[in-house]
């Protein structure tokens, strides 16, 4: 399970934070997002959705590297 931003259109979402639970065979993504103070479980077409997982990806500094 990973946090994730979460943009649709079609629920009006603009980088709403969710949990990505799975994508499932139907294509898609099984998501829980907080409406107010309770979580819901969505189902969200992936070609309608994008997701950005929000932790970042941590880049080795290659500059220190040894010959």
């Amino acid at each position: 399970m990973e946090k994730v931003f979460i943009y649709n259109e079609l629920l009006g979402l603009k980088g709403s934070l969710g949990v990505l639970q799975q994508t499932n065979e139907r294509g898609y993504y099984d998501l829980v997002i907080k409406i107010k103070e309770n979580r819901h479980r969505i189902l969200l077409p992936i070609a309608q959705t994008v997701i950005i997982f929000s932790e970042p990806i941590i880049e080795m500094d290659h500059s220190l590297d040894l010959e």
